[in-house]
């Protein structure tokens, strides 16, 4: 059997300080799409069935499998005996996004426009995980400045095995000040490759962001800190002149912490050789692990 791989997704408009649901984050509205159901304003990889024999991965589900209104989204990690795309998204399903695919050509089109601030994406899930299997969700604010993407904000949180609906809330951690214009949502039931395990399934429901950080917050935490190289490739080098500054934790994109180093003389070189390619969140904490400030760099390779 082929590896399993988890595709990963990253890569509206909400007036200050309201709370606003991304379209269909209950998931009430579904329609066809290629003869396929599919919820409205998301993607799922069930177009893979299309015209080959592979197993649907997202279903609507109601009842008991739903945690509020009429229906819920279920994602179910299934293996594509016959993948048409193989380069573009692996051997595995199981996940949902914001945006839409197009056959031909085929092309993804991740987010829909959104133009908020959000503290946090929070939502409503339960999940049955086969083995050491792990669900997770992600959420990133773009926004585009003529060439390319900047990233807002990036959150991400692991859901793990519940025995009915429980609250989950990824929390953002901005990188600007500007306002997104575009938010990127996923859900998958195997959220990794390693671990990935067929027949692992969560339920998803009421998806909505919460809260409102004002654009002046990220200026106060990042004051005083320097980051270099960025994009970093084998070293990276944090400067953090703040007093009480004692050591530096370093997140990955899904919340996994990648290790603490202390600060000396002002700052630490972190040896990112062993990283893999992405973004990666730093936290500078004071010597009782209360955090003094936050921000990102990426590494490419």
């Amino acid at each position: 059997m082929k590896k399993l791989a988890f595709i990963s997704l990253i890569l509206v408009f909400a007036p200050i300080y309201s709370v606003k649901a991304q379209p269909n984050g209950g998931f009430e509205n579904w329609s066809t799409v290629y003869n396929i159901l599919e919820p409205d304003y998301w993607q799922t990889l069930n177009f893979v069935s299309l015209n080959v024999p592979n197993p649907l991965s997202a279903f609507r589900v109601s009842g008991i499998d739903k945690h509020s209104g009429n229906y819920a989204l279920k994602l179910k990690t299934v293996y594509f005996e016959n993948n048409p795309l193989p380069s573009e998204i692996g051997d595995s399903a199981g996940a949902a996004y914001t945006g839409k695919v197009t056959i031909s050509p085929f092309a993804y089109r991740y987010g829909f426009p959104y133009t908020g601030r959000p503290e946090k994406l929070e939502f409503w899930a339960k999940y049955t995980p086969v083995g050491d299997d792990t669900a997770g969700a992600i959420v990133v604010l773009k926004k585009w400045n003529g060439m390319g993407n900047d990233t807002i904000a990036i959150g991400g949180v692991n859901i793990n095995a519940t025995t009915g609906y429980a609250p989950f809330a990824a929390n953002l951690v901005y990188y600007s000040n500007e306002l997104p214009d575009s938010a990127v949502i996923g859900f998958a039931a195997s959220k990794t490759a390693l671990v990935a395990r067929l027949n692992s399934t969560v339920y998803v429901d009421d998806v909505i962001f919460t809260g409102w950080v004002g654009i002046n917050q990220y200026d106060k935490k990042t004051e005083g800190v320097k980051i270099f190289p960025n994009p970093a490739k084998d070293n990276v080098n944090i400067h953090a002149s703040m007093e009480a500054a004692d050591k530096i934790q370093i997140v990955d994109a899904s919340g996994k912490i990648m290790g603490t180093y202390k600060i000396q003389n002002c700052e630490v070189n972190i040896n990112t050789g062993v990283f893999a390619d992405g973004i990666y969140i730093f936290k500078i904490q004071d010597n009782k692990n209360r955090m003094l400030s936050e921000g990102k760099f990426n590494i490419i390779k």
